[in-house]
Parts: C-alpha cells; sequence; structure tokens
C-alpha cells in the first residue's frame, strides 16, 4: 500500500476533512436516444421539455433525437440521484416514446436519417447547431449516436483551504494543482472504471457499417468481441484519430491551456481541405483540429463553469479549475435511471482516492501507456490473463484493480454518515466480484444474456426500453417544478428569439477570435 496515500489520507484526517461525501458536490448529466419501435426517433424536441437552448435541465446533445438530462449540483447524493430521477420521470410521462436505455444505439441504417439538434435561430442557437454540423462532417453522424453518463465532481473549497493552509501554499494555485495531480492519476487508471462499469460488448452491423473494425459476428445482424468491455469509448466510438497526437499531459494548467489553445488555432489537414462553406452555407465552425473546447474527447476534462458566450479555455486561464467531469461511464441497460448509487459512491471515492494517491507528473511513454492500457481493456478487458503496463512494469489487471480496492477500504471508516457508508461497503463487495469473476461486470451479463435469449441488440434493447418506461412511470412522481421550468424555458426563448442580433457571420467571428 502507498505511504503517500496513507499520509495523505491522515493528513486530511488531521484537518478533519476527510469524509469525500461530506467534502463533495456532484451533478450528472444523462443522455438516451428517444426511440419508438427499435427506431432512433425523428420528431422534433417535445414542446413538453421546454426549450432545448433554455431549459438548463432537458436539452439535446448531437441529435435532435439525442436527449441530454442535467441535474443541478448538489452536495447530497442521495438528492442528486432523486432529482435525476425525477427528470427522466417527467420526459418519459410527456411522451408517447421510449429512451433508449444503451450507450449504443440501435441499427440505424442511414446516417443521413439521424437528425442534427435544432436550437432555433438565434445566434447562440445557429452556432451550437453549426458545431454538430461539423461534428457530422469530421466523424459521421452514426459515432455521435452514441450516449453516456457524465458526472461532474468537485471538492469543497473547506478542504482544499485548510489543506492549502497546512501545505504553506495560495488557494487558487493549490486547487489547480491538486486537481491536475486528480486527473492524471484518474487517466491513469481510468480502465478500472471502464472494467467495472463498461456496458457495450456489442453492436449492430449498421452502426460498424463502411468502417474499419476488429468486430467479430454474434449474429446475422451483430457484432461483439468476446472479452470487450466498453466498445462506446474504442474504435467504432469516441475515439478521434486526428487528435491521437495531442498528448495532453495535464501537468500543469497553463500546459495544458496552451496544449488545448493549439489544439482550437492550429488546422487540420483534411478539415482545411473541407472548408467552413459549401456553397455558401457554413458545414463546420472552422478548420482547427477542435472546432470548440468540447469536441477534445478524454475520460476526464478540468473544467468550471461559464458565463453567456464565454470561453471555456478563457474560464480557466481566468479562474482555475472548479470541477473535473467524467466521460467514461456508459449507461448502465440494466438500470432504469443508467447510473445506481452503488455505482456513484464508487466513482466518488476513487476520484477522492485519485486526488490522495502518489502522482508525478507524465511523460510521452507515460501516455503511450495509458492510451494502450485503455485501448485494450475496452477490447479484451475480460479477458483473465490481460496484463496492463505500468512505470513499474507489466501487472495482471485483477492484481492491480485488487490493489486500487484495498486502498479504497481505507475510505470506509471515515465516512460520517451510516447510510453512506453501507452503501460504499456494498459496491466495494460488488466491485471485488466483478474482479473476481468479469461474467459479474455489465459487459460479461450483457452478452451472456443476450446470447441466451436468442434476440438481436434490437430486441432485447428495445425489450428492455419498454420494461423500463413501465417500472419509472409505476412511481407516480410529483415533478411540477419541472414543468414550470419547461414553461419558463420557453418564455425565454420566446424572448430570444424576439430580440435584434447582430449578422452570425460577426457573431460567429468574435465567438471564435475570443481565445486569449
Amino acid at each position: 500500500m502507498s505511504n503517500e496515500f496513507l499520509d495523505s489520507l491522515e493528513n486530511l484526517d488531521a484537518l478533519n476533512v476527510s469524509d469525500f461525501i461530506k467534502f463533495s458536490q456532484r451533478g450528472i448529466e444523462k443522455e438516451n436516444l428517444r426511440s419508438s419501435n427499435c427506431s432512433i426517433s425523428l420528431e422534433s424536441h417535445p414542446k413538453a421539455y421546454g426549450s432545448s437552448l433554455t431549459n438548463s435541465r432537458i436539452t439535446t446533445d448531437f441529435s435532435e433525437a439525442l436527449i441530454e438530462l442535467v441535474t443541478d449540483p448538489n452536495k447530497d447524493l442521495n438528492k442528486c440521484l432523486k432529482e435525476l430521477e425525477d427528470i427522466v420521470y417527467f420526459c418519459l410521462k410527456n411522451t408517447d416514446e421510449d429512451f433508449w436505455p444503451a450507450s449504443i444505439p440501435m441499427s440505424i441504417e442511414d446516417e443521413a436519417t439521424i437528425p442534427i439538434a435544432d436550437y432555433g435561430g438565434t445566434n447562440s442557437g445557429k452556432l451550437k447547431k453549426l458545431y454538430r454540423v461539423g461534428l457530422s462532417h469530421r466523424y459521421g453522424s452514426m459515432m455521435q449516436t452514441v450516449s453516456g453518463i457524465h458526472y461532474n465532481f468537485s471538492f469543497d473549497d473547506q478542504l482544499f483551504e485548510n489543506w492549502a493552509k497546512e501545505e504553506g501554499e495560495k488557494l487558487r494555485e493549490f486547487k489547480d494543482k491538486k486537481y491536475l495531480s486528480l486527473v492524471r492519476n484518474f487517466r491513469r487508471n481510468a480502465w478500472l472504471i471502464t472494467y467495472l462499469f463498461g456496458c457495450s460488448p456489442i453492436v449492430p452491423k449498421a452502426f460498424a457499417k463502411g468502417r474499419e473494425h476488429s468486430l467479430n459476428e454474434l449474429n446475422s445482424t451483430d457484432l461483439y468481441l468476446e472479452n470487450a468491455t466498453c466498445l462506446r469509448m474504442g474504435e467504432l466510438g469516441y475515439i478521434s484519430k486526428s487528435q491521437d497526437n495531442l498528448n495532453i499531459a495535464y501537468n500543469n494548467l497553463e500546459e495544458y491551456l496552451a496544449d488545448l489553445k493549439k489544439a482550437l488555432t492550429t488546422d487540420h489537414s483534411r478539415y482545411k481541405t473541407l472548408g467552413t462553406k459549401v456553397n455558401d452555407e457554413y458545414i463546420q465552425l472552422n478548420t482547427a483540429i477542435i472546432q470548440i473546447e468540447n469536441e477534445y474527447y478524454s475520460s476526464i476534462r478540468p473544467k468550471r463553469l461559464v458565463g453567456s458566450g464565454e470561453r471555456p479555455i478563457n474560464a480557466l486561464r481566468d479562474n482555475g479549475i472548479e470541477y473535473v467531469e467524467i466521460r467514461a461511464l456508459d449507461n448502465n441497460i440494466y438500470d432504469p435511471f443508467g447510473i445506481s448509487d452503488e455505482t456513484a459512491i464508487f466513482l466518488e471515492s476513487f476520484l477522492f482516492y485519485c486526488l490522495l494517491s502518489e502522482d508525478q507528473p507524465c511523460d510521452a511513454d507515460e501516455i503511450n501507456k495509458i492510451q494502450n492500457n485503455w485501448g485494450n481493456v475496452v477490447l479484451f478487458g475480460r479477458d483473465e490473463d490481460l496484463k496492463l503496463q505500468f512505470k513499474e512494469g507489466s501487472i495482471p489487471l485483477r492484481d492491480k484493480a485488487a490493489e486500487i480496492l484495498d486502498e479504497m477500504t481505507n475510505f470506509e471508516s471515515r465516512i460520517g454518515d451510516q447510510e453512506y457508508r453501507n452503501i460504499f461497503k456494498k459496491s466495494l463487495e460488488s466491485q471485488r466480484h466483478k474482479i473476481s469473476d468479469s461474467n459479474m461486470t455489465p459487459s460479461g451479463r450483457l452478452l451472456r444474456e443476450i446470447t441466451a435469449s436468442g434476440l438481436s441488440w434490437d430486441e432485447y434493447t428495445d425489450q428492455i426500453a419498454k420494461n423500463h418506461k413501465k417500472e419509472i412511470l409505476r412511481l407516480k412522481k410529483d415533478v411540477g417544478y419541472l414543468e414550470k421550468q419547461a414553461k419558463k424555458s420557453l418564455e425565454e426563448f420566446a424572448s430570444k428569439e424576439a430580440q435584434e442580433e447582430e449578422d452570425f457571420d460577426s457573431f460567429l467571428g468574435e465567438y471564435l477570435s475570443a481565445i486569449e
């Protein structure tokens, strides 16, 4: 067990800030495709949901059919999960459609039929849509139909204030340093999250049509890999070859922002060939490696809240890191809400572990090891003989995973709330079972059950979608506050559309040139 990890934990004990549950805040973003009878919805964003531009809780991602549900930040984990349940319930109550429960979409034979999200005629709405049009030209619309859980997490300033004072450092610099240490350690060990919670070992053939892959045939309609965990994060999912050489190390905030700025301002040869307009119509925001900050695909990103029209890169430079966004979680197909309290509390304890663990700056060799470990677990994670590469050498996945869980056990006695402590204990036990038996993982269960059922991916997943909807609507929740917010968002949208704005070309130019 790492001496530095225990020393850090005991140091926080002395400062009375070691309870990560008490000194943390989280928010959840859940993505799902709207579906009907195994088909992607071709209907517009339901009016009952409010405006996708101005409703902060219910919006869309790439597609008009790709719903994105967003909780408010909350210091109470149970309240955060309850809010997510409320939003899902409200949405399903106000539609005849289903929510596709998996991260991998249903069969979509023609990606040209995938409706790109529309945010109306304001300049900000046009910008959001044009960004997505650009994504479709760069990566294809099919890739953009995958969904997942994004988990936003921050530590209370009291933790950092006490800790920084003890270390004799300024709060702003100390927070940035510690968050980036967390990010580096998360990236080193993100393979564990993929192994434990990956739920996408199968894709329909239509999803892979016209693209190179190494998958095998499962049946007449579907492809798979026997030991895959999370194809969503593999070569057919959120992987961008144009970003392969960025090698962002997260060693300090200045270096991270410089690397990000380079990606935002350096032309990519293929995107430059595409150009920004065809027949005087915009097809992408610009020709850079990434159009805007959100296009940088990573398992975790340092972030802070931004104002309207503010560039994230400038906000980070001016005010530092406020929270981290975890992007490595599949929707759990077996959970009606995509994520359970056990998963959430494990993830949060894992982030605390990453914050406290021994850390050094990353060099090019380690970044390569991190990327290879990630890719190998995505494709072969349930192979009992799989070994991963670390600075200390080659280590079996099971051994390294067990080592991490052993260290995380130290959190149990430091969780002040008995309810949370019980959930943590139960979650840790569940994860140990998954390590000793890969069939217990969501990916293992999914492959086993769909094979036994004799159903196609579409049939199996659609059946689950319908069952989830029935189960959720039985809850009879009071969600009047969401109805009020939806109506208010429509009023706000109408007001925005009524206002005169500068021409879009000028607006876009100002936005893109605002990088400091």
